[in-house]
């Protein structure tokens, strides 16, 4: 007897469907996988037998061959122990094969039959979907995540019986729905908001052009000047994830295993803040069998390197071409990976080795030393941060000062007309924000007159500037006219988005002589 079902495992972000094919002859007994396996998949088959037989389905003593095709990609992960189950069931003619048409089978299997989450569950369905599957059956604990993807009916079940009874027509398994989440309150909540902090107006003014054009960000200062703070409450003055935002964020945490059972979408923009030990790999992604790094698990939300020049030199210029590209890829032997890496990269650090440069009254560091902490910041990656701001120490003043600072509020109230702006700019392009402009785009939308455009030159000419540095100008320059709500870009905008800028000229130790 010959049976074929259908399942699918996740490479990257990226499902690929999976053809179960299972086999029964004659001869001794024996059972065997074979389609370029994994190790988890090649000792899968004791396991599947134990748990058919718990289940209170035992198999003639037959040869039993299982082929997952096509051969052309390794097959890795747990996920195919109920679709062997289930081919075998029906080799042995338990369950009729036109029940199994236009269905998908994801799960493993314990020992005692019951149905065991499996990781990746929404880029396999979402794959399914694509080429025409109607009907998919998972774990229980999956069920919700599954359900996500629209025009797929969702069958979760707690224990292999359950799905046996449903192809037979015994009992029928409800079917799942994806519940959509009512909105927490009408009112947008900051539970932390930037009023909170003392002073540092001009820091939180380059954090709200930061949220506003999606720009990114270096903050240098003293230990305890607010850096942490203000990188914690910048995600609640970002507007809401849009579905697609959501979907694809679910997609990677799905992927890396970080989804916890029956969360179903992620809404909020995720905040990833890793220590500064991390390796490159954990921080850009890799691995034998490629995972989301941080970078990707940070897609759509906040990547903040705290202690950023303590991170290893290999660590930061991986950063290089993700943050340039906004992607992520990986090259194995077996195939090549692609994760989405468009977050918001915050990064926070000390000026000096003991952190208190300028201030010779309590930094003892040599011109060398400095020299040499600030250079494992190479130029390349201080190229691709578009906002570099010099966060100083809280005057006392300021501490007990109960005058009206800049707050979350007002804070949000910019970003948002700014984020409309950008939505009615970039209608019917495939950018969002206005870091993302390349070559043509510049032209039409960052427009100067003859004034600014002769004092930019000056600029340029005078600091030897890049032409990306002078790309990324532009581009704040945008950001700015559009938090004041202006159609043009002027000379005042220019001005503060060439301030943003000119301190990478000077790293090393004399930015603040």
């Amino acid at each position: 007897m010959f049976c074929k079902v259908y399942s699918a495992l996740c490479l990257g972000i990226e499902g690929r469907i999976v053809r179960v094919e299972a086999d029964m002859s004659s001869g001794l007994p024996t059972f065997q996988i074979v389609g370029e396996l994994s190790a988890e998949v090649r000792e899968s088959g004791p396991r599947i037998c134990t748990a058919m037989r718990n289940s209170g389905f035992s198999l003639p003593p037959k040869r039993y061959l299982i082929n997952l095709a096509p051969a052309d990609f390794r097959k890795s992960g747990t996920g195919f122990d109920l679709p062997v189950a289930v081919a075998l069931l029906s080799c042995i003619e338990h369950i009729s094969p036109e029940y199994l048409e236009n269905s998908i089978f994801i799960g493993e299997l314990g020992l005692n039959g019951r149905l065991v989450p499996v990781k990746g569950i929404l880029p396999m369905v979402s794959q399914a979907k694509r080429e025409g599957f109607c009907n998919c059956f998972v774990p229980a604990e999956n069920a919700e995540e599954a359900a996500i993807v629209s025009g797929m009916r969702v069958f979760g079940a707690a224990a292999f019986p359950e799905i046996v009874q449903h192809l037979q027509g015994k009992k029928e398994i409800p079917e799942e729905y994806h519940r959509k989440r009512d909105k927490v309150s009408r009112s947008r909540r900051y539970p932390l908001d930037f009023g909170e902090i003392c002073g540092q107006e001009a820091a939180k003014r380059c954090m709200q052009i930061c949220a506003a054009g999606h720009h990114h960000l270096l903050m240098v200062g003293p230990p305890g000047s607010g850096k942490t703070m203000m990188a914690e409450r910048l995600p609640y003055i970002l507007p809401e994830m849009s579905f697609d935002e959501q979907v694809i964020a679910t997609k990677i945490y799905s992927a890396a295993g970080r989804l916890k059972p029956g969360s179903g979408l992620i809404t909020c923009r995720p905040f990833r803040s890793p220590h500064h030990s991390v390796s490159d790999k954990v921080l850009i992604g890799g691995g034998a069998v490629p995972i989301p790094g941080e970078i990707s698990l940070a897609h759509g939300g906040i990547l903040f390197l705290d202690e950023f020049a303590e991170f290893s030199r290999s660590a930061i210029e991986a950063l290089r071409q993700p943050l340039e590209a906004g992607e992520v890829f990986i090259h194995r032997v077996r195939g090549d990976y692609c994760f989405p890496a468009k977050p918001l990269v915050v990064a926070a650090a000390n000026p000096c080795p003991c952190g208190y440069y300028p201030d010779r009254k309590r930094c003892r560091c040599t011109q060398v030393q400095i020299q040499r902490y600030m250079s494992k910041i190479s130029g390349p990656v201080m190229e691709r941060l578009d906002l570099c701001v010099y966060i100083r120490r809280v005057d006392y003043r300021h501490m007990k000062a109960r005058e009206a600072a800049m707050d979350s509020r007002r804070m949000y109230k910019g970003v948002k007309q700014a984020y409309q702006m950008q939505r009615e700019r970039f209608s019917g392009c495939d950018i969002q924000y206005n870091s993302e402009m390349k070559g043509q785009m510049l032209e039409e939308y960052c427009c100067l007159d003859s004034d600014t455009q002769s004092f930019l030159g000056r600029i340029y000419e005078k600091f030897h500037l890049s032409a990306r540095t002078y790309q990324k100008i532009l581009k704040v320059a945008r950001t700015i006219s559009d938090l004041e709500g202006s159609l043009n870009i002027r000379m005042e905008h220019v001005a503060e988005a060439v301030g943003y800028r000119l301190p990478d000229e000077n790293y090393g130790g004399g930015l603040w002589d």
